[in-house]
């Protein structure tokens, strides 16, 4: 189904366009940073209009892409960008631009490199809008190396990272990553003389080493990006460290790339020659989930927690993409919807205190006890972090790990294990700063967000309680 209008181009390109007007406004006014924090949401909000309207010119479920559109990257070779979107794509950029959205409302606090922050994190947000639409390989990888620039610039301009090495190996890694998908892309390209699309890669016929090789360098490129180990020290040190909210969500986002892309290349295309991989993945994504959730237990930076609780999801996710049958991939999208706006709006709400409390010189034992906006923010979202029934993690969470548990019962145990111990995590630490507070009263309370911050949380609650089972029941079918 082709609408008139181009959905799937304005939603790649609105984010740019909202990046330009930003980049092109003058900083020597006092107007100039709640004017450009304006065009920012402004611009999310109507992506989001967008991106829920092209809900409508197709039906629900993983595979249907009805709605695509064509462009020509180059005419001499001839190589075409392809955007097509099922409910499966479109689902998980609504999560992201929510998401988004929830880590630049508090941008407008931080009056430090402001604008670059916002100009990086819009352009983050149409390459990975690209990526998700892309349909050809060719796109698919021009995609997911381009967002790694706006990341790098990012990272750099936060101010939290004091370990220059640890950026640099970070970025080389994902570069890695990057460059190893290209050659994938190579080896297809001149197998075919032509780009193809992600749903015809399954009908190109190698040699047996050549299959092996053409799937290990599709499978080490994606995996470069979770935090999974050998992948996992770099990633870990660059993204727990940062503090500020915006940045910390767009980092955490990188791993989705990974997982989308498993989803796309691999449940129904991957030969019996390379299949071997998946028994390994499974050993090293088990172990990784349970230490990382060690660590994050362990690790009294509420910064560290919250990585561990998104690093050990993000892990549980690729396991069940592995499993024998893609049947509940849309599942897996309703819990992916819910886990990137709760992992989203905790980090941002604990930055907000962190930030507050490093400004005032205080310290965090019992300061949730004197901020009762942030206290009732936070307790519904990491209530829906541990598990209980506020969002659609609760109910396809366990069409997931039923499906684990089906087919290995050992690793679903020991995964189970390790989500339970990051959600419990940042619940005892929720605990912890709601003890009696030591302060008076009226040194702490001044630190609570303001009136329009606990409607803009309460609305995002109210988003996440209205996925409870789907969050695409405003669909007709």
């Amino acid at each position: 189904m082709n609408p008139n209008l181009p959905y799937l181009l304005l939603i790649a390109l609105i984010p740019l366009v909202g990046a330009a007007f930003v980049l092109c406004g003058t900083e020597n006014t006092k107007k100039f940073i709640p004017n450009a924090w304006a065009v920012a949401i402004l611009t999310i909000v109507t992506d989001l209009i967008l991106i829920l309207r092209a809900f409508y010119h197709i039906k629900t479920g993983y595979g249907n892409m009805q709605l695509s559109e064509t462009y020509v990257w180059w005419e001499m070779p001839r190589i075409e960008l392809t955007f097509a979107v099922d409910s499966f794509s479109l689902l998980l950029l609504l999560g992201v631009f929510l998401a988004v959205l929830v880590g630049m409302w508090f941008e407008k606090n931080y009056h430090d490199t402001c604008k670059p922050r916002i100009v990086f994190a819009l352009f983050f947000l149409t390459s990975l809008s690209g990526f998700f639409m892309a349909a050809d390989v060719f796109s698919f990888f021009i995609f997911f190396l381009i967002m790694l620039l706006p990341l790098f610039m990012l990272i750099g301009l936060s101010g939290d990272i004091k370990k220059q090495a640890a950026i640099f190996r970070f970025m080389l890694y994902n570069l890695f990553g990057a460059m190893l998908l290209f050659a994938a892309v190579i080896i297809l390209y001149n197998h075919q003389n032509h780009s193809i699309l992600l749903g015809d890669v399954s009908s190109v016929k190698l040699r047996e080493k050549g299959e092996i090789t053409l799937w290990l360098t599709i499978f080490v490129a994606f995996l470069s990006r979770i935090p999974i180990w050998p992948f996992h020290y770099w990633i870990a040190s660059v993204n727990a460290a940062l503090k500020n909210p915006l940045v910390f969500v767009v980092a955490n986002l990188m791993p989705l790339t990974g997982i989308y892309g498993f989803i796309r290349f691999w449940p129904n295309t991957v030969p019996d020659t390379a299949a071997f991989c998946l028994y390994f993945l499974e050993i090293i994504g088990v172990i990784s989930m349970f230490f990382i959730a060690l660590i994050g237990v362990i690790n009294k930076d509420i910064n560290y927690k919250i990585f561990a609780f998104v690093t050990v999801y993000y892990i549980f996710f690729l396991l069940g993409i592995f499993l024998p049958t893609d049947q509940f991939i849309l599942n897996l999208g309703f819990s992916l919807f819910a886990f990137l706006l709760i992992f989203a709006a905790i980090a941002s709400l604990t930055a907000y205190v962190e930030n507050a409390l490093e400004r005032e010189n205080l310290k965090p034992l019992g300061i949730f006890s004197y901020m009762p906006r942030v206290s009732l923010c936070l307790a519904v979202f990491i209530l829906a972090a541990v598990g209980l029934p506020l969002s659609a993690m609760f109910v396809n969470n366990f069409v997931v790990f039923a499906a684990l548990l089906d087919y290995n019962i050992i690793s679903a145990l020991l995964a189970l294990v390790a989500l339970s111990l990051a959600a419990m995590s940042l619940l005892r630490e929720f605990f912890l700063r709601k003890s009696p507070a030591p302060y008076p009263a009226d040194t702490a309370r001044c630190l609570d967000i303001a009136p329009p911050d606990l409607c803009f949380f309460l609305s995002a609650a109210a988003v996440l309680i209205l996925s409870f089972f789907n969050p695409l029941w405003f669909l007709r079918g």
